[in-house]
């Protein structure tokens, strides 16, 4: 029984629609606002930029922290190793990419709607570890990989998945922070 059977030509159609979303998207944001905004306009555009964290965080949550874990009992059941798992092909085919379009229009909309100084000193660092981070899913895909053992590589393996996993957290809560802070620094002059 095949869950997820694409051909050729429709993972051409689905890496199509994907530049064509994004290309859509890097036109509608690349050219910056006026800088004479108005304090609740300002508010605004924070705004829009956390509930964008938060939709980049869901997927995330749902991607790693739902389909990614559920492996264990499909591969309880699996007849084989190389079998299809639904759970790693949602994550493959849907969310992988959404990290990709998602993570990239909040790093255009940061870039072109804060100043130049904000963006450099609080969105740039920050917005990269959150939007590269979740990549770090990738090698638990591979039930090899997470086999514990005293191994050197699969100590630094197990560090490096837990500390970047504590950059994106860290990153997430730095980000949200600042901007709240920025909430309450334009709402002081509304």
């Amino acid at each position: 029984m095949t869950f997820f059977n694409l051909q050729n030509i429709e993972i051409v159609y689905i890496a199509i629609f994907y530049c064509m979303l994004s290309v859509f998207i890097y036109f509608k944001l690349r050219k910056p606002l006026s800088t004479t905004l108005s304090p609740k306009e300002k508010t605004k555009q924070v705004m829009v930029l956390m509930i964008c964290l938060l939709l980049f965080s869901s997927f995330v949550v749902v991607s790693g922290g739902v389909l990614a874990h559920q492996d264990t009992a499909w591969h309880q059941v699996t007849v084989t190793s190389n079998e299809l798992i639904p759970g790693r092909l949602i994550i493959y085919s849907l969310f992988y990419p959404l990290y990709f379009i998602v993570g990239g229009a909040m790093w255009l909309y940061a870039s072109t709607r804060f100043e130049a100084r904000d963006f450099e000193t609080k969105f740039k660092t920050s917005l990269f570890c959150i939007v590269i981070s979740p990549f770090m899913f990738l090698p638990s895909q591979d039930p090899s990989m997470m086999v514990i053992s005293t191994d050197i590589w699969s100590i630094l393996f197990r560090s490096s998945y837990w500390a970047l996993m504590a950059v994106w957290i860290s990153s997430l809560l730095y980000l949200i922070s600042r901007l709240v802070m920025m909430v309450l620094r334009f709402s002081k002059f509304a």
